[in-house]
């Protein structure tokens, strides 16, 4: 089992635990639930009573219950930018491809050298020279931008750099392009995660 399967057990462990205590759970079914954890806990090998372990696999700032709520916001935002077919009584006559429609129809050649231009991204990103793998990932996407891959790797670069409300934009692109991108997901969160943890230490420090 990997470690990331291990840190979405403890996240749920966590989640049923804030249940019982913070009384959204009946009292009469805590004992139940309890066991349940007990049984969740060994099947999938998490203890959450060993510091060392829980420490190690905690998404602490975040919480699965803040993390499902952005991705609710997200698919909502997401799905409330489709845009209807159009119809034989709305239906105009094509007009011509401005330069904001770049990338959106590319050609196998543009498509190639944006795989190029990512892998030089991913370098960069590996060398942690940041400003420089955006700067890839940009030209990717203006080559390609029907490719979600692209705006979550220069989301992962943005985050790196610490430049969060950018790499929410990315994620949220991400998403858009293709909705069945689970990493962009992840990337999303990350992003909600540690920008409200640096708003957290903003406010704690003034």
């Amino acid at each position: 089992m990997s470690e990331r399967q291990q840190q979405l057990v403890l996240a749920i462990i966590d989640f049923l635990n804030q249940s019982i205590h913070d009384g959204t759970v009946r009292v009469d079914d805590r004992d139940g639930l309890e066991v349940a954890i007990q049984c969740i806990g060994e099947a999938f090998n998490v203890d959450p009573l060993n510091t060392a372990e829980a420490e190690k696999l905690s998404i602490k700032p975040a919480t699965l219950q803040s993390i499902f709520d952005v991705f609710l916001k997200t698919r909502d935002r997401v799905g409330s930018k489709a845009t209807p077919a159009p119809t034989a009584s709305t239906s105009k006559a094509p007009v011509a491809s401005s330069s904001s429609d770049q990338g959106k129809n590319p050609t196998p050649e543009q498509k190639a050298e944006a795989e190029k231009l990512k892998q030089s991204g991913n370098a960069l990103m590996s060398s942690k020279l940041y400003d420089k793998a955006i700067d890839s990932y940009s030209k990717a996407i203006s080559l390609d931008s029907t490719n979600a891959v692209y705006y979550s790797n220069r989301a992962a670069a943005y985050s790196s750099k610490g430049d969060h409300e950018s790499a929410i934009s990315d994620a949220e692109k991400a998403i858009e392009v293709d909705s069945h991108f689970s990493k962009a997901y992840h990337r999303l969160g990350w992003a909600h995660t540690r920008a409200s943890f640096r708003h957290f230490i903003d406010v704690a420090i003034r």
